[in-house]
């Protein structure tokens, strides 16, 4: 290497790429292996017709925004534009059993073809309501709960805790009405969650069929019904993302 030059460094494993160039690679939390652009602006020299390659707190900053373009978009993967995916249930306050749906995803996974591909939800947001798509009432001076969750096995119509191999995404909300003169919509609400969104990269599925399960207490004064909206994208299936999946127990 010429005595002005100098050569951006990294952690990450180095290779060489058909250009001669050094290539660079990271490992996401999925277990894919990351390629992070060819070195090509970190040229010897000026001289040699390249830019003057970055040094110090520059060069690392070049580092961490390739890297993290990567890890976001999963460059590297065949993808498809996002759409939407939508599924209600309704439950019953009168006592009953968890209500379920399933969601059928036979259109967009599909393993068993030569080129197999996936399907990852980036985003999943939901709405609680009565059937007027208001929101639903409590009975006076009464706290109602109600729990839903999104699986990738039907478990038998029950919900199931986060730690199962199973569970994509849920919540548990509390609704609080202070009236002591009759059933009203809730004064106050308690949520807790677990969302695709909260993963790094979104969830990966490779199952034929989604579960939206749920389950309301007889302190609603009126049926519930959540309705969710997926945001997702197919990609095509890779040995990393597939050995994810595995380990994930889908």
């Amino acid at each position: 290497m010429p005595k002005g030059g100098r050569r951006c460094g990294s952690r990450s494993d180095s290779r060489r790429s058909t250009s001669g160039n050094p290539t660079l690679s990271v490992q996401c939390p999925l277990g894919m292996v990351v390629p992070v652009a060819d070195l090509t602006d970190y040229q010897d020299s000026p001289s040699q017709g390249g830019a003057s390659p970055p040094v110090g707190a520059d060069c690392k900053k070049k580092h961490e925004k390739n890297i993290i373009s990567r890890l976001c978009t999963g460059s590297g993967m065949a993808k498809s534009d996002p759409f939407l995916i939508r599924a209600q249930i309704t439950m019953s306050h009168t006592g009953q059993a968890a209500v379920q749906t399933e969601i059928d995803l036979g259109s967009y996974t599909n393993l068993g073809s030569s080129k197999p591909e996936i399907l990852r939800i980036h985003k999943l947001d939901f709405m609680v309501t009565d059937s007027t798509q208001d929101y639903p009432t409590v009975n006076q001076n009464a706290t109602a709960a109600l729990s839903w969750q999104l699986c990738t096995s039907g478990n038998s119509g029950a919900l199931v805790s986060p730690v199962d191999d199973s569970f994509v995404a849920g919540a548990a909300i509390t609704m609080r009405n202070n009236d002591g003169n009759g059933a009203r919509q809730p004064s106050e609400a308690i949520e807790q969650n677990v969302m695709p969104q909260d993963y790094v990269g979104g969830y990966p599925v490779a199952v034929p069929s989604l579960f939206l399960t749920g389950f309301v207490d007889e302190d609603f004064a009126e049926d519930v019904t959540v309705t969710i909206l997926l945001q997702c994208s197919t990609e095509s299936l890779s040995k990393a993302n597939a050995v994810a999946l595995a380990i994930s127990q889908q």
